[in-house]
């Protein structure tokens, strides 16, 4: 109450809108209200945020203390429990008992239906509303205004009206000060009448799917926001469209029916965002004119061109055209987008970008993946000076050597050439001092040459594995800023040392004959072998080690890491690795959360599960060897238990005591000799199949169509 007391008159009418009715609403329509009722709403907002009674959340959505919401609703009520002297009213039933009494004389704010509640629909007479001569804040579910409203509603700021029939339309319904209209969701068929509202600055008509044509809309000279989404039967945009000079955001999302945009569109010379259908196959050459658009997302449309006029979007600084296969060039005047900061041409049917491309001056992203037309990259791309990400993976047609002056991209931060079939990288890439990330995975890339000292993270995969013996960066060593390294299908003897900054490894279907060395991986979080062939490694147990994954490997000896301890390990998985190793102990890994030993040929005995007391999934699959699964009652936390195909199993003992236990598939056993009850427990789904004398179960709470282990 203290902190309200210190608000002007026009925070307070801010803050009791808010506590009323804006809780968790995106905040973008109040604003236009509240700067109609001259409440200043941005210094309003600002002063609410700074005393701690509303919050902006990340969804621009208002958020409130429920106990200072039930503060402004109580300042509302000032004791008085008739709610026709409220100036707010926001209960239904409240609602409808005013109008049906046909008083409310000091009402600003209305509210029916808006509590999720069910209910009829309604007819509101126009007597019914005569006396809310200050109402500037209207808002009904299943409404529908009946009679002559000539001179009715003259404060009216504010009108939703959501899922209404509008079987009956009111007459003379001249809303003149009206600054937000929203009939979402409504059976409306045609919105001629809206003509009146000179001052309307929103119009939102999401899913109003009788909708077939936008009337002339002339009148609506100070028209800021217009929402046609989801309004499925639209086939035509009246071209008056062209006369909303102030119009900033139109979205057309989801407008199924419209297959093209009146030309009169690029006289919008205030827009700056523009939400397009997927159906359009072409745009009008007038397009270009939009000259304060700021992103243009064409992803996924059907147009085939663009127009030549879009060199003139000066503020253009987004332009996406992913999964336009049927756009086959850009045009040169792509160049003149001097604004222009993104790029994504992903997965469209261009063979070739234009020289002009080189004049985007501003262009800090260009993505280009899955252009399967494209052989070569021109080398103006060189002169984007301020480019810092260049994606063009999954080009399985871009070929040779890539980019000789590279060094020029001084600024570039990203580079991915994965699944491309460029085999030579330029020895100046070295020189590209910021580049942090380069992705070569699945290429066709048999040499690195020197690399940057700055990257941090470094993938490099050969398509093929290699038959001579290739020694890997000189460098490689010293590069101090690397975090992830992933290496693949290399010939390699061995590893050299790696850089002590490294937080991620990954080798895959690598064969070396000497054991590699990680002692120095002090910082190590995350170690997988994949395909891999060694006679063992050493020393990485002395790192910080979160997670372990094995699959398909060949180790000569592996009982040593497994003696160590490792405090901070949580993840482990071994699957296919043809390890001799008989007796598996895990009690020096008592921080484990998930285990996975699947198809361990070897292995006869688990032991120390019982002592890992943070386990919450564990699984034992094709371990043909194992006879018994150690009692398991004492894991508490244990979620999911996968037990399959272990031929030799006689037991798996504690399943009773596992409170917490949601998941259980035990399939295959055919040694398994009995279960213990497990009806105590408050079991999500539960599979036994296949297990010699145990009766066959199966249960889940999703019925047939289980995915718990998919």
């Amino acid at each position: 109450m203290i902190s309200y007391d210190k608000l002007n008159n026009e925070q307070k009418q801010v803050f009791l809108d808010i506590a009323c009715f804006f809780v968790n609403k995106d905040k973008t329509y109040p604003f236009y209200m509240w700067d109609a009722c001259g409440y200043h709403p941005h210094v309003a907002i600002r002063v609410l945020f700074l005393m701690s009674l509303i919050k902006i959340k990340d969804d621009n959505t208002f958020w409130m203390h429920d106990q200072v919401q039930d503060l402004g609703r109580e300042i509302v009520r000032q004791g008085n429990n008739d709610p026709c002297e409220h100036s707010r009213v926001w209960n239904h039933e409240d609602a409808l008992s005013i109008l049906k009494q046909k008083e409310g004389s000091r009402i600003e704010a209305l509210s029916i239906g808006f509590q999720g509640l069910l209910h009829e629909d309604i007819i509101l007479q126009y007597d019914e509303l005569a006396n809310l001569r200050k109402l500037r804040f209207f808002q009904a579910e299943k409404v529908s205004l009946v009679g002559d409203f000539n001179n009715l509603l003259p404060s009216l700021t504010w009108l939703s009206c959501h899922h209404c029939p509008f079987k009956v339309m009111a007459k003379n319904f001249h809303p003149i000060n009206l600054i937000v209209l929203n009939l979402s969701r409504s059976n409306i068929s045609e919105i001629g009448w809206i003509k009146a509202a000179k001052n309307l600055k929103v119009l939102d008509l999401i899913d109003c799917q009788k909708l077939r044509r936008i009337p002339d809309l002339s009148k609506l000279v100070s028209l800021e926001i217009l929402i046609l989404q989801c309004c499925y039967g639209l086939i035509e945009i009246d071209p008056s469209i062209g006369e909303l000079k102030l119009l900033t955001t139109l979205n057309l999302d989801g407008c199924y029916s419209l297959r093209e945009l009146p030309k009169e569109i690029g006289r919008l010379r205030a827009l700056t965002k523009i939400v397009m259908p997927t159906t359009l196959h072409k745009l009008p050459e007038t397009f270009g004119n939009l000259e304060s658009l700021l992103t243009l997302d064409l992803s996924k449309k059907r147009i085939s061109k663009l127009p030549h006029s879009i060199g003139g979007m000066v503020k253009l600084t987004v332009l996406r055209l992913c999964y336009c296969d049927e756009i086959k060039e850009l045009p040169d005047s792509i160049g003149r987008l001097q604004s222009l900061i993104e790029l994504d041409l992903t997965s469209t049917g261009i063979g070739h970008l234009p020289d002009s491309i080189g004049n985007l001056s501003q262009l800090k992203i260009l993505k280009m993946h899955s252009m399967i037309r494209i052989t070569k990259l021109p080398s103006a791309i060189c002169l984007l000076k301020k480019l810092e990400e260049l994606g063009a993976s999954l080009c399985g047609n871009l070929t040779g050597e890539f980019l000789e002056e590279i060094e020029r991209l001084s600024c570039l931060r990203i580079l991915d050439l994965s699944g491309t079939h460029v085999f030579k990288l330029p020895s100046t890439l070295s020189c590209l001092s910021n580049l942090q990330e380069l992705n070569l995975d699945k290429s066709d890339i048999k040499q690195l040459p020197e690399l940057s000292s700055s990257l941090t993270c470094l993938t490099w995969t050969p398509r093929i594995k290699l038959e001579s013996f290739i020694p890997l960066p000189t460098n490689l060593s010293t590069m101090s800023q690397l975090k992830t390294l992933t290496l693949a299908s290399l010939n390699v003897q061995f590893l050299p040392q790696l850089p002590s900054s490294l937080r991620k490894l990954k080798l895959v279907n690598l064969a070396i004959t000497q054991s590699p060395d990680f002692s120095n991986l002090k910082n190590l979080l995350t170690l997988e072998f994949y395909d891999c062939s060694m006679p063992e490694f050493s020393g990485i147990f002395d790192a910080e080690l979160e997670t372990l994954t094995m699959e398909g490997c060949t180790f000569t000896r592996l009982e040593a890491p497994f003696l160590l301890e490792m405090k901070k390990l949580t993840y482990l998985r071994l699957v296919m690795c043809e390890i001799l190793l008989k007796v598996l102990d895990l009690s020096h890994m008592k921080n484990l959360q998930e285990v996975h030993l699947c198809d361990c040929k070897s292995l006869v005995e688990i032991r120390g599960l019982e002592e890992l007391g943070s386990l919450s999934s564990l699984e034992v699959s094709c371990c043909i060897l194992i006879e018994r699964i150690p009692d398991l009652s004492k894991l508490r936390k244990l979620k999911r238990l996968k037990v399959g195909k272990c031929p030799e199993l006689r037991s798996v003992e504690g399943l009773n005591h596992l409170e917490s236990l949601k998941y259980m598939y035990i399939r295959e056993c055919c040694s398994l000799e009995s279960l213990a009850n497990t009806s105590n427990l408050d079991l999500e789904c539960c599979h036994i199949l296949h297990c010699g004398q145990l009766p066959r179960h199966t249960y889940c709470k999703r019925g047939v169509y289980c995915q718990c282990w998919r």
